[in-house]
């Protein structure tokens, strides 16, 4: 104990410290109850609104992520049935025009045909009337040449 008091004594401790002490102690209760306690109510509202906001930005970000794949999903969704639609009637209108290729084609081929049935008749029918002349020709000019 001695040795406390010489240490009070070097720092200047004197018979006033008790009633320092006690003031400062009902200086402090004072506070607390008019300033402190205000005080920290507020930071632990403030503490409790942030954590609560904090919570409830992660239910948000985790509504919209949710949110997000389910449109990724229906717009997914919205193109392949948007393909296959274009697909079939695209398959629909090749088909078409490939029939209509087609029944032209016959058609062309079947006038070809034709036409080469009658230019082959009528080269038959010209070429007994030429080879007819070319004797009744092939005759003058021997008698010509005879002459």
């Amino acid at each position: 104990m001695e040795t406390f008091t010489a240490i009070f004594t070097q720092l200047g401790v004197d018979s006033s410290l008790v009633p320092q002490f006690i003031i400062i102690l009902l200086a402090f209760i004072i506070a607390q109850f008019l300033f402190l306690g205000k005080l920290q109510e507020v930071i632990e509202t403030r503490e409790e609104k942030t954590v609560k906001l904090e919570n409830s930005a992660d239910e948000t970000i985790e509504k919209v992520q949710k949110m997000q794949l389910q449109y990724k999903t229906k717009i997914d969704e919205a193109n392949r049935g948007a393909l296959k639609i274009s697909t079939e009637k695209k398959q629909k209108l090749n088909q078409k025009y490939t029939d209509q290729y087609k029944q032209t084609e016959k058609e062309v081929n079947a006038y070809v045909d034709q036409s080469r049935n009658e230019f082959k008749k009528e080269i038959e029918s010209s070429k007994e009337k030429y080879l007819s002349e070319a004797d009744s020709l092939s005759n003058s000019l021997v008698q010509k040449i005879l002459q």
